[in-house]
């Protein structure tokens, strides 16, 4: 870790260790009820801005990684080379939400585009240019996706799909 009381920053940086194979003193950085994982960060005390290499966050039931994130001052983070997933591998998670570009809200929401679906190392090609994933801890109305297919019967079909309006 060094500090620079001049410019009010902080750099602080982990190590890997070439024996294990394995990184050692990864920084932690906590803000509030949130804490991120690195590999390396920057951050500003006076501006709270930062930008972080290799970042490892839990927000809701998953996972966010990414290659390059920028903290900015509203506590938002700005994602670039992102993955979403509920996999507990980090390092090498087996099945993964690509994300080209990401804006996370910590608590609030995850707004990303274009995406697609990894499966065990392998892109699949199922993509969507926009996705927003609210992340609330209580129930709220709102439109439940339905899921396509094809039957060699009916042909392309959209079922369970719907309304769930939240009586509280």
């Amino acid at each position: 870790i060094r500090v620079c009381m001049d410019s009010s920053t902080v750099f602080a940086r982990g190590e890997l260790d070439t024996i294990e194979n394995e990184w050692i003193g990864l920084p932690v950085f906590k803000d509030a009820n949130d804490s991120y994982e690195s590999k390396e960060m920057n951050y500003n005390l006076k501006t709270q801005k930062g930008l972080i290499r290799h970042v490892v966050t839990e927000q809701g039931e998953g996972y966010l990684l990414a290659d390059k994130t920028k903290k900015m001052e509203d506590n938002a983070l700005m994602m670039h080379g992102g993955k979403y997933t509920t996999c507990d591998d980090h390092d090498h998670p087996h099945f993964y939400l690509q994300l080209t570009k990401a804006k996370l809200n910590p608590g609030k929401s995850i707004a990303a585009g274009p995406a697609y679906l990894v499966l065990a190392d392998v892109p699949l090609p199922l993509a969507v240019p926009f996705g927003f994933f609210p992340m609330t801890k209580k129930y709220a109305s709102g439109v439940i996706m339905p899921q396509f297919g094809e039957d060699l019967e009916r042909g392309l079909f959209a079922k369970n799909g719907g309304y769930y309006w939240a009586i509280n």
